[in-house]
């Protein structure tokens, strides 16, 4: 039991390590992708200053990183690690 929770902390834990690695290297390549238009952003000038925007980003909340970590342990626990079990056995027979 300790160690189907172990291995499902270090799934999520994982699952979610990979997640961030992945946004960052997207990151990375769009801002290295990107070229600014300096033509096009003069003649739109007009139209940036004129208009203000307020309000507020949504961003994801802690409670939401909890629960997919929860979430990603459970469904190794109770999915993924049944079947690797299951193929385990099927390759130890003869």
């Amino acid at each position: 039991m300790v160690k189907t929770i172990r291995n499902a902390l270090l799934f999520a834990a994982a699952v979610h390590v990979l997640y961030v690695i992945v946004q960052m290297i997207a990151g990375i390549i769009l801002t290295m992708r990107y070229t600014p238009k300096i033509v096009d952003a003069y003649s739109s000038k007009q139209v940036l200053e004129s208009q203000v925007s307020f309000g507020l980003t949504a961003s994801p909340s802690g409670w939401l990183y909890a629960l997919t970590f929860a979430g990603s342990a459970a469904l190794y626990a109770f999915a993924l690690q049944p079947l690797l079990r299951r193929w385990a056995n099927r390759r130890k027979r003869p």
